[in-house]
């Protein structure tokens, strides 16, 4: 065991010395990195790091300031590090990077070696962080605060791993490969089973039904957090607005005074079989008062549809970055 600690020790200062490295470079050696034809064949964007490491440091504070004193094991690899690190002291991220390689082998022969490499370098990049930042003391020993500020956190760290649209390994990258053998179950079935024999795993270990609960809530926590932050502050509102008259005024207000677009939808009435045209308008949560208040001026007698839309893509609200998204069938050259 001392070996173990031993040699992820010098792991971690070596890491850890890359970074103090990597501050010292200048705007060329930047440009020289972004040219190299590794780091081309590889695709990762700096913004992909940045996300990526923010992530891992989000990861890291969780798990040291509110799970592992708490002996909090909120599924994935990490909840079984928490559970060997309380019985045995072994690091946790010691026990991760471990418990990723037979994972991460057998993504070898799915996913290909492009997803292999990018997969272990943030494997690497999180273990050493989990346990460079494991010092860090216990902030509460309040089981629920821990599981709300903790499952905040996590919840967080998730989304920004989501966008860097990296695989981390762990239990996400077990569940990819384990739909490909039962293609019965989905994904969200597959993560229920692996994180519910965790937090059994937790039960059993700490011989207290109160652990169990604890994880779970932490689990739900993190879950409802990462959901929120990967389409909650996107959400947008549709009108549809149907008016009698001055049309055309509201929808160049539209355009001029709030900077939107809009579409002319053609209609019929179903009674009167008369034709209407219709403004259809993506506007966000906080302009809605703004948008009635163009309707009621050129006509107070408009009939308005407002419907919420979970979420909008494209000019004016979120946008989509395809060179950061990570495709799992090309591999790298020889």
């Amino acid at each position: 065991m001392a070996g173990c600690n031993n040699f992820f020790w010098y792991f971690q200062k070596s890491f850890f010395c890359c970074i103090v490295y990597a501050t010292t470079f200048s705007e060329e050696d930047f440009t020289v990195m972004k040219e190299d034809k590794l780091f081309q064949k590889i695709g990762i964007s700096w913004k992909q790091v940045g996300y990526l490491l923010a992530a891992n440091v989000g990861f890291a504070l969780a798990l040291n300031l509110f799970y592992v004193g708490n002996n909090i094991a909120a599924g994935g690899l990490a909840g079984i590090g928490t559970v060997l690190n309380y019985f045995f002291s072994v690091p946790i991220g010691l026990t991760v990077f471990i418990l990723n390689l037979p994972i991460v082998l057998w993504g070898l022969t799915i996913k290909g070696k492009r997803y292999v490499i990018i997969s272990m370098i943030a494997i690497g990049v999180y273990s050493a962080i989990v346990d460079l930042l494991s010092f860090l003391p216990c902030l509460t020993e309040d089981k629920i605060v821990a599981v709300v500020c903790g499952g905040i956190l996590y919840g967080v760290s998730a989304y920004f791993s989501v966008r860097a649209g990296i695989s981390t390994g762990g239990t996400d990258l077990l569940e990819k490969l384990l739909i490909t053998k039962f293609k019965a179950l989905t994904i969200g079935q597959l993560q229920l089973i692996i994180d519910g024999s965790i937090v059994l795993l937790a039960i059993f270990a700490y011989k207290n039904i109160e652990a169990g609960i604890y994880a779970i809530l932490a689990i739900a926590v993190t879950a409802v957090v990462t959901d929120k932050m990967n389409s909650g502050f996107n959400k947008a509102c549709i009108f549809y607005i149907f008016a009698n008259k001055n049309l055309d005024k509201i929808s160049n207000t539209i355009l001029t005074d709030m900077g939107r677009g809009a579409t002319l939808l053609d209609g019929e009435g179903l009674y009167s079989h008369a034709e209407k045209r219709v403004l259809f308008v993506a506007v966000k949560p906080t302009e809605v008062p703004r948008l009635k208040a163009i309707v009621h001026k050129y006509d107070r007698s408009a009939f308005i549809i407002l419907s919420p839309a979970s979420e909008i893509i494209g000019q004016g609200f979120e946008t989509i970055n395809l060179t950061s998204t990570i495709h799992d069938d090309d591999d790298i050259e020889d």
